[in-house]
């Protein structure tokens, strides 16, 4: 170890040899915070092959339009991860940027991996353009409405997503990049 060496628990922005750590925290953080709130069946056929798949693509893309940041436990690997977008067809009353994903293990819960990891994100954001930032979150996730919403999230809006299931969503908004790297680094 060397002075350059964390010891505890940092945020940095992904690499493509993180896609098999990304799989294993989006598979386990689906299984861990969904428990009641989506049918098991869905929880049980999440899988890290599939999700690495998606990740070893996702992370080839362009930086000016993709974003992901890893959390890093070095006695633990990654435990969280957040990804953002440059939304693709931007309207004059729509988001610029979108947050798809944000999961951070459980066990890592509460000691400000989410602030940091959202922090980078809106910096990132920040330097390619203005504009809202959104994201849907499933409405009976309490524990994550409340995070998104100490870190200066709006509720505006909420929906009924149909496909196998009918999920209920609510969705957040930040005036801008700006704003949301500002709120969460508090």
């Amino acid at each position: 170890m060397n002075a350059q060496t964390p010891i505890g628990p940092f945020v940095r922005p992904a690499i493509l040899d993180d896609a098999e750590g990304i799989a294993k925290v989006h598979v386990k953080g689906w299984q861990e915070a969904y428990v009641g709130q989506l049918p098991q069946p869905v929880l049980d056929r999440q899988s890290v092959p599939a999700r690495m798949r998606m990740w070893s693509g996702l992370l080839q893309e362009p930086a000016d339009r993709r974003w992901t940041f890893v959390a890093i436990d070095p006695a633990a690997g990654i435990v969280g991860f957040v990804g953002g977008v440059r939304a693709a067809k931007p309207t004059i009353h729509g988001p610029v940027f979108q947050v798809p994903v944000l999961y951070v293990l459980q066990s890592h819960l509460r000691r400000g991996l989410g602030r940091k990891l959202m922090h980078a994100l809106g910096q990132a954001m920040t330097q390619h353009g203005s504009g809202e930032v959104a994201l849907w979150s499933l409405a009976s996730n309490k524990p994550a409405r409340a995070f998104y919403e100490a870190i200066g999230g709006r509720l505006v809006s909420a929906l009924t997503e149909r496909d196998h299931n009918r999920v209920a969503l609510a969705g957040y908004r930040w005036r801008n990049a700006a704003e949301l790297a500002e709120k969460s680094s508090r």
